[in-house]
């Protein structure tokens, strides 16, 4: 029985004065509703922790001061905390770990939601995108990051019928590319909202070896045509008719020689192109001296400019920086040009070559700020301006047969359209008839 019964009874027997039971009971009152709001206010204390835990886990404990029960409750949530944490400190290695492991994958992965969002991204699709390192992607819809309609439409079928479903698409710039999308819808959405993967593969290099293969039968085969033809008829002739004519046989093989050296120069060329472009996509990251390159390259054609009777001059404006690429490309960019404007510049031709820092770059070359410019110009008879658009297409001539007699393949300029673009430049071409041509290339600086 309570306190306050046992006072009640007695006072009922007549033991005590209903005033002193009365009396005793509201003492005994005010001590218990002491005793309980001592002990609610430490439970007040824990219930505050609790909630401060949710938006603080590392918050301190609160000091109580009487309740036994209240101390068992902060002992619970303490060890509560520490497995919050534990397993707080698991999910963000496990994170971590999944971002590491997407960022070591050499394709381009992106993790999306059920609405096309963007929920994560690997390195290799931060760097495809023009994004740096740690940049986030999230959020952004899809439409947002990949603008291809192909691409759209294939994730949006994978999430409608819940099947896997595929999509090719062109990034235009800096260089085209063409990649191949898979997209796989998952059975179940991930704690951060996954439902979609998208994996991209490089396709550029396969879809440029069908071209190279397209284009080496259909040019190849025409270019090597003639001379092949020219060679097999003087074999003919030598084996016939002219099997023992002494002067036609010594003049037939100097001819016999010189379309084998075309032919050679041919297959070379076009093996060089093939290499270029495919490795057009992957920017040299080297430093390279161009007044060193051009004299050397100057150096190399010394036999061809004196045959020619030409002269070439060199001017390089103080502190010209180094250029980003590659030396052996570079080299090639610049022995094609002169060699070009020596042939072109006419006998006893003039070629002036000048390389100097320009504030300003042309519209077909990416990037922004200051940089190299390197002209190359002959005085010969120039290119009439419908033809300088088609100057770089593989095999265009504006005089087929001029260029043949000179030994040119009609590659020459591919070449350096291709090298240029692989190393982010432009080449800008100039000419009037009569005036001759400049042939002017723009280069990134290395800083």
């Amino acid at each position: 029985m309570p306190g306050w019964g046992v006072l009640l009874a007695l006072a009922f027997g007549g033991f005590i004065t209903w005033t002193v039971a009365i009396s005793a009971c509201i003492v005994l009152f005010i001590i218990m509703a002491a005793l309980v709001l001592s002990r609610l206010a430490d439970f007040d204390r824990v219930i505050t922790y609790a909630n401060e835990l949710l938006s603080n886990p590392g918050a301190a404990a609160p000091i109580l001061e009487t309740s036994e029960t209240a101390q068992r409750l902060l002992a619970i949530l303490m060890a509560l905390r520490h497995l919050w944490a534990d397993r707080r400190d698991a999910a963000d290695d496990l994170a971590k770990t999944r971002q590491e492991i997407l960022d070591s994958l050499p394709d381009p992965f992106f993790l999306l939601d059920r609405q096309r969002r963007v929920v994560g991204a690997n390195a290799s699709a931060r760097q495809l995108f023009e994004l740096e390192r740690g940049s986030n992607l999230a959020g952004r819809d899809l439409a947002g990051v990949i603008r291809d309609p192909k691409v759209l439409e294939a994730a949006d079928a994978a999430l409608l019928h819940n099947r896997r479903t595929e999509a090719m698409f062109t990034l235009p710039a800096p260089v085209e590319r063409t990649f191949g999308a898979l997209i796989v819808p998952l059975s179940k959405i991930t704690a951060d909202g996954t439902g979609l993967i998208i994996a991209l593969h490089d396709q550029t290099e396969r879809m440029k070896m069908d071209r190279m293969r397209a284009d080496f039968v259909a040019n190849a085969s025409h270019e090597l045509r003639t001379p092949l033809a020219s060679v097999l008829g003087f074999i003919e002739t030598l084996q016939g008719p002219a099997k023992d004519d002494e002067e036609a046989r010594e003049k037939f093989l100097d001819i016999m020689l010189k379309q084998a050296n075309r032919m050679t120069r041919l297959i070379d060329d076009l093996l060089s192109l093939s290499r270029i472009e495919l490795r057009e996509h992957t920017r040299p990251t080297d430093a390279v001296d161009i007044n060193v390159l051009l004299r050397n390259t100057i150096e190399l054609l010394d036999r061809q400019i004196k045959e020619r009777h030409a002269t070439v001059t060199l001017d390089v404006a103080p502190g010209i920086p180094t250029a980003l690429g590659e030396s052996g490309e570079l080299s090639q960019v610049f022995h094609n040009l002169l060699s070009n404007a020596v042939k072109y510049g006419g006998e006893a031709g003039r070629v002036e070559v000048s390389v100097t820092v320009s504030d300003v770059r042309p519209p077909a070359m990416p990037g922004r700020g200051a940089c190299i410019k390197i002209s190359v110009r002959d005085f010969g008879e120039g290119i009439a301006r419908e033809h300088i658009p088609r100057l770089t297409e593989r095999f265009y001539r504006v005089d087929t047969a001029r260029s043949r007699t000179l030994g040119g393949t009609g590659l020459g300029l591919a070449i350096v359209k291709h090298i240029l673009a692989r190393h982010r430049g432009a080449l800008v071409i100039e000419s009037d008839v009569g005036k001759g041509a400049t042939f002017t290339v723009y280069l990134p600086p290395t800083t």
